[in-house]
């Protein structure tokens, strides 16, 4: 597991009113940006190439794919046809429309991922030595919705991967940071001090 300091992270709000957390980080050479909302592009570096961690393939986090000059985008099975799928992405209830025919790279094979299912089938927590890339998963001080999309069974899926998730965490240093797609981001042990899910 690499380790990565909360220190090191560049944070940006972006996707307009949806108030999306990117991320974006510097490790072996390579920029890192995770969970890329609409408008990052005018806060990176257009010469360059990024590698993208999508944490699942919810338009929000996924419409600033099309501002950078990707060179590996990383993300779960499950979810690789939310890139080019407006009906499971959700961009169709949205003026910008989300279909990219795109290469991906299996975000399991090359990083410490979590199975987190719920939000989306192919929802991953993303772990670094210090740092949990959460996407829409886990919350400051609550959870994602499971109602979304035209997928059923996901409420379900979600609780489990709650109580699952819940355990994993446990097991981790208190002062690891908990960095959501969207909010506040907090320390593991205040997670579980102001979250009801995790109590």
């Amino acid at each position: 597991m690499e380790k990565l300091s909360f220190n090191d992270l560049r944070i940006f709000n972006t996707s307009g009113e949806l108030q999306v957390n990117t991320y974006v980080f510097d490790l072996h050479g390579i920029t890192y940006v995770v969970d890329p909302g609409k408008g990052i592009g005018k806060y990176m570096d257009k010469s360059l190439k990024y590698d993208v961690i999508i944490t699942h393939g919810h338009y929000d986090h996924i419409a600033g794919v099309r501002e950078l000059n990707v060179d590996r985008l990383y993300i779960s099975p499950e979810d690789s046809a939310f890139l080019k799928e407006p009906r499971l992405n959700l961009s169709r209830f949205f003026d910008d429309i989300v279909s990219m025919d795109i290469s991906w790279y299996n975000i399991d094979e090359y990083f410490h991922t979590i199975l987190a299912p719920g939000h989306t089938p192919g929802s991953r927590i993303v772990v670094f030595d210090g740092v949990l890339f959460t996407g829409d998963t886990v919350f400051s001080n609550t959870i994602g919705r499971s109602d979304l999309g035209v997928i059923l069974g996901q409420q379900r899926a979600m609780s489990k991967t709650i109580k699952n998730i819940s355990k994993i965490f446990k097991q981790f240093p208190k002062e690891w940071y908990v960095c959501p797609g969207h909010g506040d981001i907090v320390t593991l042990e205040k997670l579980f001090r102001i979250n009801p899910f995790f109590k």
